[in-house]
């Protein structure tokens, strides 16, 4: 947090923006055609995330946090953003956006699938700022998170230029990234996992993730 001329600035809002903004740039780039559709729909995507980002988070700690702090519930720039619920939000969002404007949604999700990694691994960092996700035994949770996507968004760069892979981007993408949340989740600390029915909710997500993405990837273009 850094004081300015009176105003309070948060690192954490910083980052994340920083993030979506290259995440966003990195899709123009890869899909310039898409151009006039990505922008127009950037802000269904934004704010359908950040709604289900912030949703999932207060449903995980309500019990623990919210229900005794109902205010904080919308202290976004607190941190306390879920990324499962983010990426739910943001694919309704994209929906809503394809039903009411009367677009063809899997190319944007498609072309927004890209940019989800670099666009997650440098908001990665504001959970570094924070002081936050670090696992049971004290490792870097948000580092290792931030490379994996970092590595999943750089394949995904080098599919985008294969044609054989077209339209599968969606899918690979859900792959990849169910695959990562699955493999950490065993790193993060007991008390901090938000379970159902004793299963951990981010493995759940993530094996959805993964059902989902094989199903899209097999599809015909």
């Amino acid at each position: 947090m850094i004081e300015f001329l009176g105003i309070t600035i948060h690192l954490y809002g910083v980052i994340l923006g920083l993030g979506i903004w290259i995440g966003t740039e990195a899709v123009i780039i890869s899909f310039p055609r898409m151009k006039a559709e990505i922008e127009e729909s950037f802000l269904w995507a934004l704010s359908g995330g950040v709604i289900g980002a912030r949703l999932y988070h207060v449903i995980d700690y309500w019990g623990r946090y919210y229900q005794y702090n109902l205010m904080k519930i919308w202290a976004v720039w607190e941190g306390g953003l879920g990324i499962w619920g983010a990426v739910t939000g943001a694919v309704i969002g994209v929906l809503l956006f394809s039903l009411f404007k009367k677009k063809s949604v899997r190319p944007i999700l498609e072309a927004f699938a890209l940019g989800a990694p670099i666009a997650q691994a440098i908001g990665r960092l504001g959970n570094w700022v924070n002081g936050e996700l670090y696992g049971k035994n004290g490792e870097p949770l948000f580092a290792y998170e931030a490379l994996l996507n970092l590595s999943l968004f750089m394949i995904l760069l080098i599919l985008r230029k294969k044609k054989a892979y077209s339209g599968k981007l969606l899918g690979i993408y859900l792959i990849g990234y169910g695959v990562i949340r699955i493999l950490l989740e065993g790193l993060r600390p007991y008390e901090i996992i938000w379970r159902i029915n004793g299963v951990p909710t981010a493995m759940i997500f993530g094996v959805i993730s993964i059902i989902v993405g094989v199903l899209l990837s097999r599809r015909r273009s």
